[in-house]
């Protein structure tokens, strides 16, 4: 069982207006049931996640940059959506995943 889980969110070598926001949230079953958020922030450095039992993996959204404007409707910047990440079976302990490798 995972107990924690840390995010590498990438772009450290970019400006704070110049990285992607992130949201992340646990998976808490096999069809993507989402449970509670883990995180809301720029990427940057990385974080660390107690990670809760019922948790079997993650999903994120991203948005992009304020200087790149990409997606942008009326209401401002539209999210990205994640497919669910699953933790590896006989995953134990800290967990370690950079975000930026689930962007497709």
């Amino acid at each position: 069982m995972v107990e924690q889980l840390t995010i590498d969110w990438g772009e450290t070598d970019k400006g704070p207006q110049d990285r992607k926001r992130w949201m992340g949230s646990w998976v808490v079953a096999r069809d993507g049931e989402e449970g509670e958020y883990f995180y809301e922030g720029v990427g940057g450095p990385a974080t660390t996640h107690p990670v809760p039992p019922e948790a079997i993996g993650i999903r994120l959204r991203w948005w992009p940059s304020e200087n790149e404007g990409i997606g942008q409707t009326q209401v401002g910047a539209m999210a990205n959506l994640v497919e669910p990440y699953f933790f590896p079976e006989g995953t134990s302990g800290t967990f370690t995943i950079a975000a930026l490798s689930l962007v497709r």
